[in-house]
């Protein structure tokens, strides 16, 4: 065996790193061997390698002596309650320890022979303690068999209440309730993690009940998993229109508004209650809507983006939240918890203040509401969550979409990628898993907002700045006149593009058809209802144009072929382009109506100036016996200079037609001038 001269002066020097009281003397060598080639002998080495390894482990034993001290101590600070106040878990795992302790009180112990959990004491749990604080027996301490025990009886115990009266609990049930005690025993008891590592004994018990508890479930025909159950894009469709059919039109609004921000923001059922108006921002170069989005599960707040809907205008985020605002209960408020939020602008005022969980139930009874009315494809056991289902699986089975961008959108932790690439694009992937959600094709692509531009000229500017200000001046929303207005811009341009499809799914008598055409009303923008109807189609149809041409090319079917897509932006664009000529044929039409108004109108001046010319020549044949009086006869014969004016007038007229009503008027006057009525006017 050859040592490289390295390695051999590391193991010779490695003694003299340790205290005097740890370095080992190796003992005297017994008939060694020579070495040939000089220096230390191989048992030397051998023997100095021996030394320098049990020094290693004593000095190894002495840090992990004093960490476990450390540790100890640290643990001891905490029997105050202090920490323990930090320590966050979400409702639904706090519901489900709660339980836990109230079986083991109730069903389990009373059986066993067992205290209650808070009634423990430390030598039932921990047995003999050392004086640094650590068990005498780690990888057995006494509770282990009383868990144990507990494992077993989750396994056979049956529910007895509820529609699972008789049923085994489920594997993710089981789980949590054992998990639920041992927190409980492990928090009061900090002997049993003294060492700060979870316990060999106990992941041993966990993965041993996790198992049996799966191959139970099996054998019984029930399912491992319990996932949440999700709702297809088509189902959240015929919810928001059943909402939005409601005989409270307002409360339909807001609760579709509701599960259409859940969809796009991925988000969980109360995540909904800590939406604000003030963390809000209209991105004006990529025509989306930022918002700070809490997660009150993990504690973080993200940024979310909105975009628009490719087609579908009950999926559409600015049609949702632009009828809400407007015509249902979106007048902000500031929350009555503390005066310190006054300033405060909640998206969702009503789902703001409520008890813990009190926001996701009451999102799950919009759509168990939903359910109980028939509303097609909403099954059973579909709460608030599974529109986050629905969101990560359309996210998921998008072929241009990456699993970063499903992540970074859903919000769940990621420690793979390195943290410096995550953290300069995670907006970016956000943004493309939005688009997604949206319907739009290609992800990586730019997407144009619905735009007033489509048909604000300079002669209607004021009167639809008039419109927009109107439709929003009762939100209590200041900053939608302000850094948010070009969002609000938006809103109204998405109400008027789908303004026909809303009036032809819900009715002319619908709230925000009515409340638009009044707006128009007020602004002078039509003097009729029939007027504002044709107005605001005109114009959304403006807007719709205007927005399909600017998104051709990411429009359509998410599942065509690239060649296929192409076709399809095409022949949307032909369609543009007909009915623009169609539009073109009818103003012509138009046109050629009045064109033809006036010449009948010219064609009848010319031939009353015709009848004024006979008129005048009639006039110039004499009486047989002509009056004697200082009077002038009727039919007195005018001067010659006065019927060369007259006739000379009228064949002007002839061959120079009038032009307007005006030249007939004043060629007509012309010739009244010259004519001699004898005193009759």
């Amino acid at each position: 065996m050859k040592l490289s001269p390295f390695a051999l002066a590391f193991t010779l020097c490695l003694p003299s790193c340790f205290p005097s009281s740890l370095a080992a003397t190796p003992p005297p060598a017994s008939n060694p061997v020579p070495n040939p080639y000089g220096g230390p002998t191989y048992l030397t080495l051998q023997r100095h390698a021996a030394a320098a390894a049990a020094a290693t482990a004593a000095a190894a034993a002495a840090v992990t002596v004093t960490a476990a001290a450390t540790q100890n101590n640290n643990n001891n600070n905490d029997d105050d309650g202090r920490v323990d106040e930090l320590n966050y878990v979400d409702e639904g795992t706090e519901k489900g320890y709660n339980s836990a302790i109230k079986l083991w009180n109730t069903d389990f112990a009373p059986n066993q022979g067992y205290a209650k959990v808070d009634h423990l004491t430390k030598e039932f749990v921990c047995g003999e303690v050392l004086q640094n604080g650590s068990l005498l027996n780690q990888n057995d301490p006494p509770i282990r068999k009383p868990l144990s025990e507990f494992a077993n009886f989750l396994l056979q115990v049956k529910q007895t209440s509820g529609e699972k009266d008789g049923k085994h609990y489920s594997v993710g049930t089981i789980l949590q309730y054992l998990s639920g005690v041992k927190t409980f025993l492990f928090k009061k008891f900090k002997e049993l993690s003294y060492f700060g590592v979870t316990p060999d004994w106990w992941s041993d018990l966990y993965n041993s009940l996790r198992c049996r508890a799966a191959v139970a479930a099996i054998s019984r025909g029930e399912s491992v998993t319990r996932k949440a159950v999700g709702l297809s894009r088509k189902a959240l469709i015929n919810c928001c229109r059943w909402l939005m059919r409601q005989e409270d039109q307002r409360l339909g609004y807001e609760e579709r508004c509701i599960l259409v921000t859940l969809y796009h923001a991925v988000g969980r059922g109360g995540e909904v209650s800590t939406s604000a108006w003030n963390n809000a921002e209209w991105n004006v170069d990529h025509e989306f809507l930022s918002l700070k989005w809490g997660e009150v599960k993990n504690g973080q707040q993200p940024e979310m983006t909105f975009h628009p809907d490719t087609k579908e205008w009950m999926l559409d985020i600015f049609h949702a939240l632009a009828c809400y605002l407007i015509a249902g209960h979106g007048k902000a408020k500031a929350t009555t918890s503390s005066a310190a939020t006054d300033s405060i602008h909640w998206m969702f005022p009503s789902y703001v203040d409520m008890v813990k969980g009190g926001a996701a139930n009451k999102a799950s009874r919009i759509i168990g509401k939903c359910r109980d009315n028939g509303v097609e494809g909403v099954v059973k056991g579909v709460n608030s969550h599974g529109i986050r289902v629905t969101a990560t699986d359309d996210m998921t089975f998008h072929h241009l979409l990456s699993v970063f961008a499903t992540i970074a959108r859903g919000g769940w932790d990621f420690k793979s990628d390195n943290l410096a690439f995550y953290y300069f694009t995670k907006k970016l992937n956000v943004v493309m898993a939005g688009k997604v959600l949206a319907g739009w094709h290609d992800p990586r692509q730019k997407v144009h907002a619905p735009t007033l531009d489509a048909f604000v000229t300079n002669a209607n500017k004021s009167k639809v700045d008039q419109f927009c200000a109107r439709l929003f001046a009762a939100t209590g929303v200041p900053y939608l006149s302000d850094e948010l207005k070009g969002f609000r811009d938006a809103m109204v341009a998405s109400l008027l593009m789908y303004y026909e499809d809303v009036e032809r799914d819900l009715g002319s008598g619908s709230l925000i058809i009515e409340t638009m055409n009044e707006a128009a009303l007020r602004c002078n923008i039509s003097d009729s209802n029939k007027a504002a109807l044709v107005t605001l189609s005109d114009w959304g149809k403006a807007v719709r144009a205007r927005f399909i041409a600017a998104n051709a090319k990411n429009l359509g079917d998410v599942d065509l072929t690239e060649k296929e897509r192409q076709a399809k932006s095409i022949e949307l664009l032909q369609q543009i382009a007909m009915q623009n000529l169609d539009n073109n044929k009818e103003l012509n039409a138009e046109l050629g109506g009045l064109r033809s108004d006036v010449s009948n109108m010219m064609s009848d001046m010319s031939k009353m100036m015709s009848m004024m010319h006979q008129l005048c020549m009639t006039g110039s044949e004499p009486t047989s016996s002509p009056r004697v009086t200082n009077k002038r006869s009727r039919t007195e014969s005018p001067s010659p200079s006065q019927s060369n004016s007259i006739t000379d007038v009228a064949e002007q007229s002839e061959a120079d037609p009038p032009l307007s009503v005006m030249d007939a008027l004043k060629q007509g006057a012309l010739v009244a001038k010259h004519v001699n009525f004898n005193g009759c006017g």
